[in-house]
């Protein structure tokens, strides 16, 4: 079941982008995508612990200041939405600047308090899986070197087909984890995290080159054999990936069935790792559902924001200078 996750890491590791018809403009609207939810956008910068979603320059201890006060709002259980929407995706940056700034990692781990460890730790594995992917990419690769060194974890020069949408939020996804839980005994935080890789939730909306479709990236033949209803919507692709999952050895040997569901050490690493934090705090959950979705390029990380439409592969370095307000290196010099 290859499919696209490894692209969310800005390396090349198995199939990125999608395949569908259309124009080679990416376009950028407010407007909701046919396939999107009617959930209300997120603030896209609320106040958290003093620091916005938009963080700062600054040194180890800058991010360090923001990754603590973010990782406190997320469990917070009397945060509102809003806040913890924001701080879910200061997470998210503050975690992807630490991947291309290896060396602020024994200042910023110094920084963060006992209680946090836990899911720091294993949210920095996670980043450390995908700069050790982009380094394994960067070694192996014959392309020509860009005109400019590119940031660790930068590989592919087009932005890929894609449609970026509004998940459907977090109760009613999380009511769909539970649903299929009980079904098939296949824990909610697993079931969670895969959807959490796969799509960030549900935000990508395209077929892989692979053809792998739907929210959960099931390949036609493997849907076919296995689940039942439509395999775009949340829901159904939700109960498949369970179903799956349960007819591979999970609940009692959850490693083996996230293996058969993606045949990938580093793949299986950050599913164990994400379903792992939720598992030890559910409310670690509500902060994964608001992260982003973010692509590599030569030019930086890219933010693919909701509205994002592309019928085919286009040039990052045109859709950057179109919109530089994305690109992840401006927000982090």
């Amino acid at each position: 079941m290859r499919r696209w996750w490894a692209v969310l890491l800005g390396v090349a590791v198995t199939a990125g982008g999608c395949q569908s018809g259309g124009g080679t403009v990416a376009t950028v609207t407010t407007a909701q995508s046919p396939a999107s939810t009617t959930a209300g956008t997120a603030p896209s910068a609320a106040s958290v612990g003093g620091t916005t979603t938009t963080l700062p320059s600054g040194d180890s201890r800058t991010l360090a200041a923001a990754l603590v006060a973010a990782e406190r709002t997320i469990r917070d259980p009397d945060a509102s939405a809003g806040a913890v929407a924001a701080a879910g995706r200061v997470q998210q940056r503050a975690y992807r600047r630490l991947n291309l700034n290896p060396a602020w990692e024994a200042d910023v781990t110094a920084a963060v308090p006992a209680e946090l460890r836990p899911a720091y730790d294993a949210n920095l594995a996670a980043a450390t899986i995908r700069r050790r992917l982009a380094e394994q990419a960067a070694a192996t690769s014959t392309a020509p070197p860009p005109t400019t060194a590119p940031p660790v974890g930068t590989t592919a020069p087009t932005l890929p087909a894609w449609t970026i949408r509004e998940p459907k939020p977090t109760d009613v996804l999380l009511g769909y984890y539970h649903e299929a839980e009980a079904a098939t005994g296949v824990p909610w935080y697993y079931l969670a995290a895969i959807n959490f890789i796969e799509t960030r939730m549900g935000r990508i909306v395209g077929v892989s080159t692979a053809g792998a479709e739907g929210p959960m990236q099931f390949l036609p033949t493997t849907w076919t054999a296995c689940c039942h209803g439509d395999v775009w919507d949340d829901h159904d692709a939700i109960t498949g990936a369970a179903t799956y999952l349960a007819s591979n050895g999970a609940p009692d040997d959850m490693a083996a069935a996230v293996w058969r569901y993606n045949p990938n050490a580093a793949y299986l690493e950050m599913v164990t790792r994400y379903a792992d934090v939720m598992a030890a705090d559910p409310h670690a959950y509500r902060g994964y559902h608001a992260w982003e979705v973010f692509y590599g390029s030569p030019a930086g990380d890219v933010r693919l924001p909701k509205g994002y439409s592309a019928g085919q592969p286009i040039d990052a370095a045109a859709y950057i200078a179109a919109h530089p307000e994305d690109r992840l290196a401006a927000t982090f010099p």
